[in-house]
């Protein structure tokens, strides 16, 4: 059978020798070798729209645009069904140059796999990993080394920096989240500090708002972020939701003073729990949740200043003092429509997508730079923002008043 299938010259050689372990009548054979028959024939297509005749048709008088001559050495291009081997018509004696717009000089790879290799790199294929997944399907000589694929990844640094500084006035936020993110990165033992800002709009809808490398998320590293936003066009938010960082506590008031703070109750939760004995910790986490799940503020307050007391008298004062100081912008959600409560308590909207990027990154190990790790971020954050739904119950902003 394979002899006979071979004279009927179905397949071109070179499809026929590179998929030399398949079956002759396997799906990749049948495609990769339809696909070059086409690209060949579309190629000839593009030389007599050119020349403006057919192969053998003569030349009409006044109307010369040149002669063909042979073809360019054969090409090996890489794309999505394989490897293909290519041969590009030439054209002499014409005034201006033929160059195909199909296959580009010097192009070795479609602009398909251009488009792929940067999205598998998104979704979790490290640099190293390409060669062995990807090497039967696009050739064995394919450019699929580390390098090429770092270079195809420079289009972040470019959709990043775009992104960075587009236009913000259009929007009306009313919250804001912010947290800081540590990466492995650069040659130190020193992690890298991501500030990320996300927001939601008046209609419900959140939004990734701000991305940035900062130092230890300090003061200067925040203000210069949140400046960032106010000199864009972004509205003073009603509220910012955040962990107990001083940082950008900091550096808030001097960016936007009449935005209204809410420290997370999940990192608050923990510092407290770091200042009971172990046997305390069942006790103390109900009667801080019931603190936060209370109907109101005031409920909330009596609540919270009788867990006080308690602990006082148990002689756990560094827990009754750290709550003590901190239960005014604890409470500061109640100030807002109570079905926006879940939304308003902890920076769970950072939290909840970075639980997922950190598998992606965790996987990279250590990345050579924060900044490749800030750009891979990016990518993630911005991939997951396309699933992010609405905080509930999105008619009752219409309640929150926002400064100015």
């Amino acid at each position: 059978m394979q002899k006979e299938y071979n004279e009927t010259k179905f397949f071109d050689n070179e499809v026929v020798e590179e998929t030399a372990n398949l079956s002759p009548f396997s799906l990749e054979v049948m495609v990769r070798s339809a696909a070059q028959r086409m690209i060949q024939a579309a190629l000839e297509m593009e030389v007599e729209e050119f020349l403006q005749r057919s192969k053998h048709e003569k030349v009409v008088v006044g109307e010369f645009r040149g002669y063909r001559n042979g073809h360019h050495r054969q090409r090996r291009v890489s794309t999505a069904v394989g490897a293909l081997q290519i041969k590009v018509p030439r054209v002499s004696d014409n005034s201006e140059s033929f160059a195909s717009k199909l296959v580009k000089p010097y192009r070795r790879r479609s602009e398909g796999l251009d488009l792929l290799f940067p999205k598998l790199f998104v979704e979790g294929l490290a640099t190293r990993d390409f060669e062995p997944c990807l090497r039967f399907l696009v050739g064995d000589e394919a450019p699929l080394s580390p390098s090429s694929i770092s270079r195809l990844n420079k289009q972040f640094k470019t959709d990043y920096e775009n992104w960075r500084q587009r236009d913000l006035s259009r929007l009306k936020i009313a919250y804001i989240w912010a947290d800081g993110v540590y990466l492995q990165a650069g040659i130190g033992e020193e992690k890298a500090s991501l500030l990320v800002i996300i927001g939601v709009d008046m209609t419900g809808q959140k939004h990734f708002l701000a991305l940035r490398e900062g130092y230890r998320e300090s003061k200067e590293s925040w203000l210069e972020a949140l400046r960032d936003l106010r000199e864009r066009g972004l509205n003073e938010p009603a509220l910012a939701v955040a962990d107990g960082g001083l940082g950008f506590w900091a550096a808030l008031p001097e960016v936007w003073q009449q935005t209204k703070r809410q420290l997370c109750w999940l990192h608050k939760s923990r510092n407290l729990l770091d200042k009971l004995p172990k046997s305390e910790h069942r006790e103390a986490s109900e009667r801080l949740r019931a603190v936060y799940l209370a109907a109101d503020g005031e409920a909330a307050r009596y609540l919270a200043e009788k867990l006080i007391r308690d602990w006082r008298a148990a002689g756990y004062d560094r827990a009754a003092d750290c709550l003590h100081t901190a239960l005014r912008h604890l409470l500061t959600f109640f100030e807002f429509p109570l079905e926006h409560a879940r939304h308003l308590r902890t920076t769970n909207p950072i939290e909840s997508p970075f639980a997922t990027i950190r598998l992606r990154t965790n996987a990279a190990r250590r990345f050579r730079t924060a900044r490749s790790g800030l750009h891979l971020v990016f990518k993630l954050l911005e991939r997951c923002q396309k699933g992010w739904q609405k905080i509930s119950h999105p008619e009752k902003l219409k309640e929150v008043k926002l400064p100015g």
